[in-house]
């Protein structure tokens, strides 16, 4: 997938391209990909597990997509009631669950865990805001500019990529 990228507008914009020219034939590929890049990029001594994206947390014994610490991600573009009794079982455990979604999934998040009586115990976080504010972040830290840092995340993203998956039409190259 290639992208040309208008670095004038904000790092959220570059992220909901991405997520939106995927949707529909990634299958949660992109997504679950694009968290893990972050992660990796954002905690450099913490290993970050790198599945297929359909491995079953179950099949694989995890509590979730990734675990960090006390922090269990769920990354999903399509948010069920599922997921939401997957967070429920990580509350139960001591750990806090974050449910990445597509920001117009946002809303059908939120009825989901209000259902299930967790709304108020989990984090909702789009997944466009969840990278973009981890690239403002570390290009401020770094004092680099936020072009460069989503090119790091897109190398890492497809570097990972390329060791689990056998679909390599979804590397991304963004100019």
């Amino acid at each position: 997938m290639k992208f040309d990228i208008n670095q004038r507008h904000s790092p959220s914009t570059w992220i909901s391209t991405i997520i939106r020219n995927a949707e529909g034939y990634s299958d949660d590929v992109v997504e679950q990909h694009l968290v893990r890049a972050k992660l990796e990029r954002r905690f450099k001594g913490i290993s970050i597990s790198n599945y297929p994206a359909h491995a079953g947390d179950k099949q694989t014994e995890r509590a979730g997509d990734f675990t960090i610490s006390k922090l269990v991600y769920h990354v999903t573009a399509a948010p069920s009631r599922n997921v939401i009794q997957k967070c429920a079982e990580n509350l139960k455990v001591g750990l806090l669950p974050i449910l990445l979604i597509p920001r117009e999934q946002e809303n059908k998040a939120l009825i989901l865990a209000q259902d299930e009586g967790i709304d108020g115990d989990i984090a909702i976080i789009s997944i466009e805001n969840f990278v973009a504010l981890n690239i403002i972040e570390l290009a401020t830290e770094e004092n680099k500019d936020f072009f460069s840092v989503l090119k790091e995340i897109v190398a890492i993203y497809n570097k990972r990529l390329s060791e689990v998956e056998t679909d390599l039409s979804l590397q991304i190259e963004v100019r």
